[in-house]
Parts: C-alpha cells; structure tokens; sequence
C-alpha cells in the first residue's frame, strides 16, 4: 500500500481491542478513552500495515498531545519510529506531514490564522514554540508555523541553534 497524506478518524472506544479491530486501512486513527483519553491508535500511514500506539495519558509516562478541533485531529509531538518501517511524520489537521525532508520547510510558509496573536505574544526574549503555545492555548504546529512566517517578515528572530525551537519579537514594540 502506498503511503497517505491524511488519516480518517474511525471512532472513539472503550478498550485498546476493539479501536485496534475497526482499523482498516493507512491512516486510520481510533481514540480510547476511559473516563479520559488514554490512547490514540494510528494504522501506519505508510502503508506497511502496522499499528502505531500513542500514549496520551501522562500518568502512564511520556505522553503526546491529542488536539482537536472542530473533525480535525493534531498529534504532538511527531511520531517517528525507530524501527521497522522508520516512519517519522507530523500529525497536523487530519494530515499526514512526511519527516522526510525533502518538502518538510514548505510546510511552514502557510498562511496562518493565529499569526497577529503570537506576535503580539512574542517576549523581547527567547521563547520556545510549545511554552508559548502553551500561554495562548494553541497548537504548536500553528505556533511553529506562525513563528516561521514572523521570521521571514523580519517581525521575530529564530534562535541560531535552530533545534531549539526558540523565536523572539524583533524591534521595538514603543
């Protein structure tokens, strides 16, 4: 099977068992939740037909973040596999954003809603993407995405250690 470029929600269910069985397909996703989420189950959309496991409950250990809004589903951080397929990707809007890097920067030069917002947002300092997602109550993908256009406005400044996901305003706000 090739690889997709958007996953399908499939449903919400009690038990690992029963999300697992109504997985059909690359891209299928299914959220277990028992009282809160615990897990959202993701048939590898790289076609090689395995089934990924995302912790979302923090009480269990390392956790990602399931965001929804509106249909849309958003995965942070990336979900990358060390082992048998490698598969690294973004879950972002119900789309699957490759790890591969041979598009991965045009991702970020999308127009973006909440641009203004982390603007006026940004401190004097460096700050990283996911604490300020955090104070404005977004998706870091957004945030990340919004910073990258700032930047290339001259409105804000990456850190030059760029894996440290670090952007400050730029200039003067007086």
């Amino acid at each position: 099977m090739p690889r997709v470029d958007r996953v399908r929600q499939v449903g919400i269910f009690a038990s690992s068992d029963e999300a697992n069985a109504a997985l059909s397909t690359g891209g299928d996703t299914a959220l277990v939740v028992r009282g809160v989420p615990r897990m959202l189950l993701v048939r590898c959309p790289c076609g090689c037909g395995d089934t990924l496991v995302a912790n979302l409950d923090r009480r269990v250990g390392p956790a990602w973040r399931l965001y929804t809004r509106g249909s849309s589903l958003t995965l942070y951080p990336s979900y990358w596999r060390d082992s048998k397929c490698e598969s690294h990707f973004i879950l972002w809007d119900n789309h699957v954003i490759w790890c591969d890097w041979k598009d991965y920067d045009t991702i970020w030069e999308r127009p973006n809603r909440i641009e203004s917002q982390v603007l006026a947002a940004l401190p004097a300092h460096y700050i990283s993407y996911v604490e300020l997602a955090e104070r404005l109550n977004e998706i870091p993908w957004d945030v990340l995405q919004a910073c990258y256009a700032l930047v290339r406005k001259n409105a804000a400044v990456a850190n030059p250690d760029k894996r440290s996901g670090q952007f400050r305003f730029f200039g003067s706000r007086y």
